[in-house]
Order: structure tokens, then C-alpha cells, then sequence
């Protein structure tokens, strides 16, 4: 009988930009795998707590969330990152599009927006996710418009690691949070203080994890 060498995992997903109309320079999706995020779970809500004690807001109207850090919230977040830094069982990886490129072919609607959205999270997936993981995806919530082809739920048949998916509302979910503050820190080119500080600490984590466990992949259409 074979032994069964799968080895389950939970991936966390968010995106940053916007890849039809708006005025993003760039779009990018970004993800935090994990065996077992309990424990880290568990140190990030003591976390959010003290920011939702410091904004005086109700926590479902809380979240870490890069666009919203202010002077007065910054240390949470960076608190938050230190919780990352002492896990040593996450990585994180994402995919960066410029959408300036004149090689990049934008899609000219909501329907084409939503298969590239699901055509990039597919080969992020396949590039980064590990032979032996079997994944579950946890992914904030986007809307699928009327008439699409495909859903999120089509994924598991064209990523083998892929088990399941489902989508989330990010305020519920702080490892979705988390991947939003890694994937527009690692991007920011602002000159915001708060969030350069934020965007500083996010890259210090980036180095001191290695890109074994931080892997950005800028893409490139001339090659």
C-alpha cells in the first residue's frame, strides 16, 4: 500500500491594485502558506486587539490593512510583524504585473479582469506551491461577474496541489491581512512616513527570511 505523502497546508491570498481602470501602476497577488497557523493566529489577535483598542473601532470595521496605517498604528502593524519573524514554519510568495508595459495585453473588461485574475493566481500557485503540499486557499473575497465562465472553485482542477478554496472577507481572516501589509509593503514607493516605515520593516523581513520563504516574482513579457 503507498503511503500517502501529502502534506496539508493553508494559503492565505490577497491581491493590491487594480487590474481594469484605476490608476495602479502596478497588480499584484500575494499568498502566506502555513501548516499550521493556530499558534500564529493566536499572537496576531493579541495584536489586533491593542489596534482595535487604539483606533477605538469596532473590530469588524478593523483590519491591518497597508492603506489604512496611520502615525498612530504603525507600531501594531510592525508589532504584527514581529510575530512573522518569530514564526519559522510561514513563507510568503506573490506575482507583480506592471501594467505600463506595453507588452501586457489588459483585459478590456470586468469578465476578462476576473479569468486573468484566476489565470495569474493559477500559475503563482503552480510556480511556488511544493509537490508533496496539498493546499487549502483561503482568498478575500472578489466579485465573479455575471456571466463569468469559470469560478474560484474551478481552481482545484488545474493546480494538483490545490484541495479546496473559498472566498473570505479579509477583516475576518488576519493572515489575510498579513499577506495584504507583505504585498503592498514590498511594493511601496510612496513617501507617506507611516507607511515607509511599515514598507521598511516589511523589506527587513524580506531579507532576514530569505527568498526561500519571501519570493517576489516581477514579470517580465520581453522574455
Amino acid at each position: 500500500m503507498a503511503l500517502n505523502t501529502h502534506r496539508p497546508v493553508f494559503c492565505f491570498l490577497d491581491e493590491t491594485g487594480t487590474i481594469l481602470g484605476g490608476s495602479s501602476s502596478h497588480w499584484a497577488i500575494g499568498a502566506i502558506v502555513h501548516p499550521w497557523p493556530e499558534e500564529l493566529i493566536e499572537q496576531l489577535h493579541a495584536v489586533f486587539e491593542g489596534l482595535v483598542s487604539e483606533c477605538k473601532r469596532h473590530r469588524t470595521a478593523q483590519e491591518f490593512h497597508f492603506n489604512e496605517v496611520t502615525l498612530g498604528t504603525v507600531r501594531h502593524f510592525i508589532k504584527a510583524l514581529d510575530c512573522l519573524q518569530k514564526d519559522p514554519d510561514w513563507r510568503f510568495f506573490s506575482v507583480v504585473v506592471d501594467l505600463n508595459d506595453p507588452l501586457f495585453e489588459k483585459p478590456n473588461d470586468a469578465k476578462g479582469a476576473w479569468a486573468c485574475y484566476l489565470r495569474w493566481i493559477k500559475l503563482m500557485l503552480c510556480r511556488n506551491l511544493r509537490p508533496e503540499e496539498k493546499t487549502t486557499l483561503l482568498a478575500d473575497f472578489q466579485h465573479r461577474p455575471k456571466g463569468s465562465a469559470h469560478k474560484l472553485a474551478t481552481l482545484p482542477a488545474v493546480v494538483p496541489q490545490l484541495w479546496d478554496v473559498i472566498q473570505l472577507e479579509s477583516h475576518g481572516v488576519l493572515l489575510i491581512q498579513m499577506a495584504d501589509v507583505l504585498l503592498a509593503g514590498s511594493l511601496y514607493k510612496g513617501v507617506s512616513a507611516c507607511k515607509k516605515q511599515l514598507a521598511d520593516r516589511v523589506n527587513a523581513l524580506r531579507k532576514a527570511v530569505g527568498k526561500a520563504r519571501f519570493n517576489e516574482w516581477r514579470v517580465r513579457w520581453d522574455k
